[in-house]
């Protein structure tokens, strides 16, 4: 067979450019996994300007961010208790009827040491045939008491006759009183008798044992009672306690200080100075928390049981440097974060995320987001919030 070589050559070149431009694979049309639009950094959110006009009515009002020294503390939150052996329960001395109320009682009233609340009238044991001796009694006394009448009637004659003597006369009048008493005595003693036979004819007084508020009020007008049965209860809250739960882990680190300031769970109003006090160990198992006690001087009764107060307690870690700003400043969103308003310029607000230290008072302790001498919104916050999210258009 005969072969030519332009064929050879041909089929040569074909495979080559075979070989050499192979077609390329089709690009994948899998798409991203996320695709962000529009993307905005934090630090460049809406700014709110307002007019002069919108600024007056908004109520716009700014403060200073100033740098503080101020030394590690935690802030918890504790209530207040009664303290133990500052209650007193008075007991009814012995069986008998309350009456005589001197005032109208409601618990809650302050109540003085010594004043007379009411009375209690004693019950006695009824005596065997009783009526019956009384009875025999005013018969007894009857017929003394005439009998004393004949005697100082005749005394007075024989002395208008001048047979008799005074003397005589004087101890014939002193019988006749004396068995004028007695029978009266037995008249009054039958009349009781058959009106209430089981009253004594003696009334205790019950009155306030110490200074104290009204705590329990546990008998009425009118009703009987057994010997040692409680009549009311006073509570002096001149004094009371601040229990403060504390994680157990975090004891260690607190520092020595014996007073700390007490102030209202708002940072507002009146503050109270608590002294650490050596009360009786409690603990929560399932919070993982013991409980400190502090004492408070309550002269006015202005602290109840069970109302929550804020303690600040000092820690022992080193005095560092903290931005403050007021705690009107700071907004919080639905998520917990803490943003406050920047101003910039004239009538111009940036909101600014920012970290919360700690509260101190009218105060806040801020650890990032802020820098010293800026100026930030301190009334008109919230009105600014809702300005730039649309609540306030």
């Amino acid at each position: 067979m005969k072969v030519f070589p332009g064929f050879i050559l041909g089929v040569s070149v074909v495979w080559t450019l075979g070989c050499t431009q192979a077609p390329k694979p089709a690009a994948s049309s899998v798409p991203p996994s996320a695709t962000v639009q529009n993307k905005v950094k934090e630090s460049d959110l809406t700014r709110v300007i307002l007019s002069e006009a919108a600024e007056r009515r908004l109520g716009i009002e700014l403060a200073e961010v100033q740098a503080v020294s101020t030394s590690g503390a935690t802030t918890v939150i504790g209530d207040v208790v009664p303290i133990p052996g500052r209650s007193i329960i008075v007991s009814a001395p012995a069986s008998g009827l309350i009456s005589r109320f001197r005032f109208d009682l409601v618990p809650g009233m302050q109540i003085a040491a010594g004043r007379e609340l009411f009375q209690l009238t004693p019950l006695v044991a009824p005596q065997r045939d009783l009526k019956l001796t009384l009875q025999a009694d005013i018969e007894t006394t009857k017929a003394r008491l005439d009998n004393a009448t004949l005697q100082a009637n005749r005394a007075k004659q024989l002395l208008r006759d001048m047979a008799g003597s005074q003397r005589n006369v004087d101890v014939a009048q002193q019988e006749l009183t004396q068995a004028k008493a007695a029978f009266e005595a037995a008249a009054e003693r039958l009349k009781r008798v058959e009106a209430a036979p089981l009253d004594a004819d003696v009334n205790i007084s019950v009155t306030a044992p110490a200074n104290g508020i009204l705590r329990q009020l546990q008998v009425a007008q009118g009703q009987n009672v057994s010997a040692g049965a409680p009549l009311f209860e006073l509570a002096d809250f001149s004094k009371v306690w601040l229990r403060v739960p504390v994680y157990a882990a975090d004891l260690k680190n607190l520092g020595p200080a014996e007073i700390v300031e007490i102030r209202d769970v708002d940072g507002a109003g009146v503050k109270w100075q608590g002294r650490r006090t050596n009360a009786p160990p409690t603990a929560d198992p399932l919070a993982a928390t013991a409980d400190i006690y502090y004492e408070i001087e309550n002269p006015r009764n202005s602290l109840r049981p069970g109302q929550r107060l804020e303690v600040s307690l000092p820690t022992r870690s080193a005095i560092t440097k903290a931005l403050s700003i007021p705690k009107s400043a700071i907004l919080y969103d639905v998520h917990g974060g803490a943003w406050v308003y920047v101003a910039e310029g004239d009538r111009k607000y940036r909101r600014q995320r920012v970290e919360v230290y700690r509260a101190s008072g009218q105060s806040t302790l801020v650890s990032q987001g802020l820098v010293e001498n800026l100026r930030v919104v301190s009334a008109g916050a919230a009105e600014l919030f809702g300005t730039e999210f649309g609540a306030g258009h």
